[in-house]
Protein backbone atom coordinates (compact mmCIF):
# COMPACT_ATOMS: atom_id res chain seq x y z
CA UNK A 1 0.00 0.00 0.00
CA UNK A 2 1.65 3.84 -1.05
CA UNK A 3 2.57 5.58 2.10
CA UNK A 4 3.80 9.30 2.06
CA UNK A 5 6.80 9.67 4.24
CA UNK A 6 8.79 12.67 5.75
CA UNK A 7 12.52 12.18 5.54
CA UNK A 8 15.66 13.91 6.96
CA UNK A 9 17.97 13.31 4.18
CA UNK A 10 20.81 11.89 5.02
CA UNK A 11 22.24 10.48 1.91
CA UNK A 12 22.74 11.39 -1.72
CA UNK A 13 25.51 9.21 -2.85
CA UNK A 14 26.73 8.24 -6.14
CA UNK A 15 25.51 4.99 -7.79
CA UNK A 16 25.54 3.73 -11.14
CA UNK A 17 24.02 6.82 -13.55
CA UNK A 18 22.35 7.48 -10.78
CA UNK A 19 22.37 8.36 -6.77
CA UNK A 20 21.70 6.77 -3.68
CA UNK A 21 19.06 8.62 -1.30
CA UNK A 22 18.74 7.67 2.23
CA UNK A 23 16.97 9.34 5.13
CA UNK A 24 15.40 8.72 8.60
CA UNK A 25 11.67 8.84 8.75
CA UNK A 26 10.82 12.08 11.47
CA UNK A 27 7.86 9.78 12.73
CA UNK A 28 9.20 6.34 12.83
CA UNK A 29 12.83 7.25 13.34
CA UNK A 30 13.74 4.16 11.11
CA UNK A 31 15.83 4.39 8.05
CA UNK A 32 14.18 4.36 4.76
CA UNK A 33 15.94 4.40 1.13
CA UNK A 34 13.79 4.76 -1.91
CA UNK A 35 14.74 3.30 -4.64
CA UNK A 36 13.17 2.60 -8.24
CA UNK A 37 11.91 -0.96 -9.86
CA UNK A 38 14.98 -0.79 -12.13
CA UNK A 39 17.30 -3.78 -11.17
CA UNK A 40 20.34 -1.17 -10.04
CA UNK A 41 17.86 0.45 -7.86
CA UNK A 42 19.47 3.86 -8.16
CA UNK A 43 17.04 7.20 -8.14
CA UNK A 44 17.49 9.47 -11.03
CA UNK A 45 17.69 12.86 -11.50
CA UNK A 46 13.62 13.36 -12.22
CA UNK A 47 12.59 10.67 -9.94
CA UNK A 48 14.35 13.21 -7.24
CA UNK A 49 14.90 16.54 -8.00
CA UNK A 50 11.96 18.87 -6.32
CA UNK A 51 9.98 20.66 -8.94
CA UNK A 52 12.88 23.49 -9.34
CA UNK A 53 14.76 21.07 -10.69
CA UNK A 54 17.16 20.92 -7.32
CA UNK A 55 18.71 18.48 -5.43
CA UNK A 56 17.76 16.99 -2.31
CA UNK A 57 20.72 18.16 0.36
CA UNK A 58 21.93 16.61 3.43
CA UNK A 59 19.53 17.50 6.25
CA UNK A 60 16.92 18.77 4.31
CA UNK A 61 13.18 17.00 5.11
CA UNK A 62 11.73 15.95 2.13
CA UNK A 63 8.04 14.54 1.64
CA UNK A 64 7.64 11.39 -0.92
CA UNK A 65 5.20 9.20 -1.89
CA UNK A 66 6.45 5.55 -1.68
CA UNK A 67 4.66 2.70 -2.89
CA UNK A 68 5.46 -0.35 -1.20
CA UNK A 69 8.60 -2.35 1.18
CA UNK A 70 10.87 -4.18 -0.99
CA UNK A 71 13.60 -5.87 1.33
CA UNK A 72 16.61 -6.44 -0.61
CA UNK A 73 18.86 -8.93 1.79
CA UNK A 74 19.86 -7.67 4.47
CA UNK A 75 18.81 -4.09 3.18
CA UNK A 76 15.78 -3.80 5.00
CA UNK A 77 15.54 -0.22 4.23
CA UNK A 78 14.35 -0.26 0.98
CA UNK A 79 11.06 1.40 -0.46
CA UNK A 80 10.24 1.19 -4.32
CA UNK A 81 9.17 5.26 -5.20
CA UNK A 82 6.59 6.46 -6.65
CA UNK A 83 8.20 7.69 -10.87
CA UNK A 84 5.12 9.84 -10.79
CA UNK A 85 4.88 11.68 -7.89
CA UNK A 86 7.69 14.62 -7.37
CA UNK A 87 9.75 14.75 -3.69
CA UNK A 88 8.53 18.37 -1.91
CA UNK A 89 11.15 20.14 0.61
CA UNK A 90 9.30 20.80 3.65
CA UNK A 91 12.14 22.23 5.68
CA UNK A 92 15.62 21.61 7.07
CA UNK A 93 17.35 20.44 10.80
CA UNK A 94 19.83 21.73 12.47
CA UNK A 95 22.99 20.03 14.48
CA UNK A 96 20.68 19.72 17.43
CA UNK A 97 18.30 18.15 15.93
CA UNK A 98 20.75 15.71 13.91
CA UNK A 99 22.18 14.24 17.55
CA UNK A 100 18.68 13.30 18.21
CA UNK A 101 18.91 11.21 15.54
CA UNK A 102 22.60 9.72 16.34
CA UNK A 103 23.38 6.08 16.45
CA UNK A 104 25.40 4.29 18.38
CA UNK A 105 26.59 0.81 17.13
CA UNK A 106 29.02 -1.84 18.75
CA UNK A 107 30.72 -1.56 15.48
CA UNK A 108 29.73 -1.26 11.38
CA UNK A 109 28.25 -4.38 10.63
CA UNK A 110 31.46 -7.18 11.04
CA UNK A 111 34.77 -6.34 10.95
CA UNK A 112 37.96 -8.63 10.20
CA UNK A 113 41.14 -8.97 8.63
CA UNK A 114 39.48 -9.10 4.93
CA UNK A 115 40.28 -5.51 4.18
CA UNK A 116 41.57 -3.92 0.67
CA UNK A 117 44.77 -2.85 -0.03
CA UNK A 118 44.11 0.79 0.87
CA UNK A 119 41.24 0.41 3.37
CA UNK A 120 40.55 -1.37 6.43
CA UNK A 121 37.64 -3.08 8.12
CA UNK A 122 35.97 -1.83 4.61
CA UNK A 123 34.09 -5.06 3.44
CA UNK A 124 32.23 -7.73 4.26
CA UNK A 125 32.89 -11.63 2.85
CA UNK A 126 29.23 -12.65 1.26
CA UNK A 127 29.21 -15.57 3.06
CA UNK A 128 28.53 -13.80 6.42
CA UNK A 129 25.74 -11.48 4.75
CA UNK A 130 23.17 -13.87 6.28
CA UNK A 131 24.05 -12.25 10.01
CA UNK A 132 23.56 -8.86 9.02
CA UNK A 133 19.62 -7.16 9.57
CA UNK A 134 20.47 -3.46 8.02
CA UNK A 135 22.60 -1.39 5.87
CA UNK A 136 22.73 2.21 6.91
CA UNK A 137 24.41 3.69 10.30
CA UNK A 138 24.27 7.72 11.21
CA UNK A 139 27.70 7.79 13.62
CA UNK A 140 29.30 10.59 15.20
CA UNK A 141 32.92 10.56 15.31
CA UNK A 142 35.27 13.55 17.09
CA UNK A 143 37.72 13.88 13.52
CA UNK A 144 37.91 12.48 10.25
CA UNK A 145 40.65 12.39 7.82
CA UNK A 146 39.87 12.65 3.93
CA UNK A 147 42.86 10.67 2.27
CA UNK A 148 42.79 11.60 -1.48
CA UNK A 149 45.41 8.89 -3.53
CA UNK A 150 45.88 7.87 -6.57
CA UNK A 151 44.24 4.56 -8.20
CA UNK A 152 45.97 1.35 -9.00
CA UNK A 153 44.58 2.76 -12.77
CA UNK A 154 45.55 5.46 -14.12
CA UNK A 155 42.96 6.15 -16.55
CA UNK A 156 40.61 6.63 -13.43
CA UNK A 157 39.87 9.33 -11.08
CA UNK A 158 41.51 10.46 -7.74
CA UNK A 159 40.45 8.18 -4.80
CA UNK A 160 38.60 9.46 -1.48
CA UNK A 161 38.61 7.47 1.23
CA UNK A 162 37.16 8.95 4.94
CA UNK A 163 39.46 7.42 7.90
CA UNK A 164 38.14 7.73 11.37
CA UNK A 165 37.84 5.60 14.95
CA UNK A 166 34.15 4.35 15.81
CA UNK A 167 33.47 2.41 19.33
CA UNK A 168 37.41 1.23 19.76
CA UNK A 169 37.62 0.58 15.75
CA UNK A 170 39.47 2.04 13.39
CA UNK A 171 37.45 2.36 9.54
CA UNK A 172 39.16 3.54 5.82
CA UNK A 173 36.19 3.61 3.85
CA UNK A 174 35.55 5.02 0.21
CA UNK A 175 33.57 8.10 0.21
CA UNK A 176 30.73 8.04 -2.40
CA UNK A 177 29.38 11.52 -0.75
CA UNK A 178 29.43 13.42 -4.52
CA UNK A 179 30.24 16.95 -3.15
CA UNK A 180 32.92 15.50 -0.61
CA UNK A 181 34.19 13.26 -3.68
CA UNK A 182 34.53 16.88 -5.68
CA UNK A 183 35.71 18.61 -3.06
CA UNK A 184 38.39 16.79 -2.36
CA UNK A 185 39.66 15.35 -5.59
CA UNK A 186 39.99 19.05 -6.55
CA UNK A 187 42.19 19.38 -3.67
CA UNK A 188 44.64 16.71 -5.07
CA UNK A 189 46.56 13.62 -3.64
CA UNK A 190 47.04 14.28 0.04
CA UNK A 191 44.96 14.16 3.68
CA UNK A 192 43.19 16.52 4.93
CA UNK A 193 41.42 16.58 8.56
CA UNK A 194 37.67 17.20 9.42
CA UNK A 195 36.75 17.86 12.85
CA UNK A 196 33.94 16.60 14.55
CA UNK A 197 31.10 15.21 11.92
CA UNK A 198 28.60 12.89 11.55
CA UNK A 199 28.70 10.19 9.22
CA UNK A 200 26.08 7.90 6.81
CA UNK A 201 27.63 4.80 6.15
CA UNK A 202 26.16 2.28 4.15
CA UNK A 203 26.96 -1.35 3.19
CA UNK A 204 26.60 -2.03 -0.14
CA UNK A 205 25.00 -5.06 -2.56
CA UNK A 206 27.31 -7.69 -3.46
CA UNK A 207 30.00 -6.78 -5.72
CA UNK A 208 33.26 -9.42 -6.47
CA UNK A 209 32.03 -11.65 -3.31
CA UNK A 210 32.28 -8.97 -1.01
CA UNK A 211 29.81 -6.66 0.71
CA UNK A 212 31.56 -3.04 0.82
CA UNK A 213 31.14 -0.27 3.28
CA UNK A 214 30.60 3.34 2.35
CA UNK A 215 30.51 6.49 3.87
CA UNK A 216 27.66 8.07 1.71
CA UNK A 217 27.51 11.26 3.67
CA UNK A 218 29.58 13.56 5.67
CA UNK A 219 28.24 16.02 7.92
CA UNK A 220 30.67 18.51 9.61
CA UNK A 221 29.68 20.40 12.60
CA UNK A 222 31.78 23.46 11.76
CA UNK A 223 30.18 24.04 8.32
CA UNK A 224 26.47 23.28 9.47
CA UNK A 225 26.53 25.10 12.37
CA UNK A 226 28.05 28.17 10.35
CA UNK A 227 25.65 28.36 7.67
CA UNK A 228 27.25 26.78 4.93
CA UNK A 229 25.64 25.08 2.47
CA UNK A 230 26.78 21.97 1.57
Amino acid sequence: MAVTKELVCLANSRKHLGRCIAGIDIESESWVRPVSSRQTHEVSAPERQYRDGAEPRILDVVSMRLLRPKRFGFQTENWVLDPNSQWVKLGRIRWADLCRLEQKPKRLWLNSDDSTRKGLNDRVPVEQKFALMNSLKLIRVSTVTIEVDRPFDANKELEVRAKFRHAGSTYILKVTDALYEEKFRALGVGSYCLSESFLTVSLGEEFKGYLYKMVAAIIERRAIESGSSR
